[in-house]
């Protein structure tokens, strides 16, 4: 019996091995590498010289100097990097960020609000609630706090795309900006934001590199405490000795993010006919009153319970999620959603991602919308 095929379709979870990126691995492992990068013999200096053409290859794709790229182990650790290395700096500080950012950037957050840092969650995604933001921010101490804005680049379950430099203009003008842009490699144009001074997160996972590779961008005259301690690597900003393997996955992912920009209109096309097929089965497509990237759509499904949707469709071979990857096992509200739609509370219950990237065929998604509508209507016939 031949196994069902698998259609993946979460690719803001992690997505797929560059096939290029897989070859560059292997060949390292062929090449016996194994020493610690920060040994001084020949097989340390080795190691050594491979880390730092892969962090050449992150800052050349993005227009940086290789002393900014700060290698860490994934999206995660960079966002906790930027607020905890910048919030641990003397202050006193205040934070800005949107309703919907990653966990990794509201807990991070919301440790130092426990600790008397006062936090303004903003729609920042509603640029015609900007104006506003300055007064706020002045309410809660304006120009005798510093003042960090941690704002996602592209949101990981809607795909919203933020415009940041708008977002700034409303801030007191020494504030610090730090970008998630994690979901934003290889989808929109993200050096732009270090041309103007400010910290960006990376995730190799979402970009066509290994899981457990990433890096914070930290541009030059930017100050930030050490979150990991330790050992003086990364230039004394993270200490520990960095994942070999994984970070020249991701420098090789990054020698093709503009490849993959130039694949969105095609990702663009398999998107909306996914979504438009999913909206006449029920489907209420959640954040498409704002600008969204190509690679994704999130629909609420009216009846259904979000987990129990994903878990139908996965049992027919379909891969999709219910929300942002460390948190898609838990049969909770999203998060998102619901600071999105406060007052239909059922789309934050019944809501399911679905993300592509380049690899996805029309095939694919022909077959998904059939599985997906068998899965609904045997639902609804009981």
């Amino acid at each position: 019996m031949q196994p069902k095929r698998r259609i993946y379709l979460d690719h803001h979870g992690g997505a797929p091995l560059d096939p290029r990126v897989k070859e560059a691995m292997r060949a390292v492992l062929e090449e016996g590498f194994f020493a610690n990068p920060s040994s001084t013999h020949q097989e340390g200096r080795k190691a050594r010289q491979a880390l730092e053409e892969a962090r050449e290859r992150v800052a050349s794709a993005l227009e940086v100097s290789p002393l900014e790229v700060v290698f860490v182990s994934g999206g995660t650790e960079a966002c906790n990097l930027a607020i905890f290395g910048t919030l641990s700096l003397p202050g006193p500080w205040g934070v800005v960020s949107s309703t919907i950012e990653h966990p990794a950037v509201s807990e991070a957050i919301a440790k130092f609000e426990r600790q008397g840092i006062p936090w303004i969650r903003w729609d920042l995604h509603n640029e015609s609630l900007l104006p506003e933001l300055a007064h706020r921010i002045e309410e809660a101490g304006g120009r005798k706090r510093r003042w960090l804005l941690a704002v996602q680049a592209v949101s990981h379950e809607v795909g919203i795309v933020f415009n940041v430099e708008k977002i700034v203009s409303h801030l007191p003008p020494d504030g610090i900006v730090f970008v998630d842009a994690c979901q934003g490699l290889g989808k929109i144009e993200v050096s732009r934001f270090l041309k103007k001074g400010w910290m960006v997160a990376l995730s190799g996972a979402k970009c066509g590199g290994p899981l457990g590779s990433g890096a914070l961008i930290v541009p030059r005259g930017v100050e930030l405490e050490p979150h990991h301690l330790g050992g003086p690597q990364e230039r004394g900003r993270r200490a520990g000795s960095p994942d070999l393997l994984a970070q020249i996955g991701f420098g090789w992912a990054c020698a093709f993010v503009e490849e993959r920009r130039k694949q969105v209109q095609n990702i663009r096309r398999l998107r909306d006919r996914l979504e438009q097929s999913l909206i006449a089965l029920g489907g209420v497509v959640n954040g498409c009153e704002f600008e969204r990237v190509a690679t994704v759509t999130n629909l609420s499904f009216p009846g259904w319970r979000k987990v129990l949707l994903v878990a139908a469709i996965d049992l027919e071979g379909v891969s999709a999620s219910p929300g942002a990857a460390c948190s898609s096992g838990l049969d909770q509200p999203s998060s998102v959603i619901r600071a999105l739609y406060p007052h239909e509370p059922w789309r934050a219950q019944s809501c399911v991602r679905f993300s592509l990237g380049p690899e996805t065929k029309e095939e694919e998604i022909d077959e998904a919308i059939s599985i997906i509508e068998r899965v609904l209507r045997r639902a609804s016939y009981g």
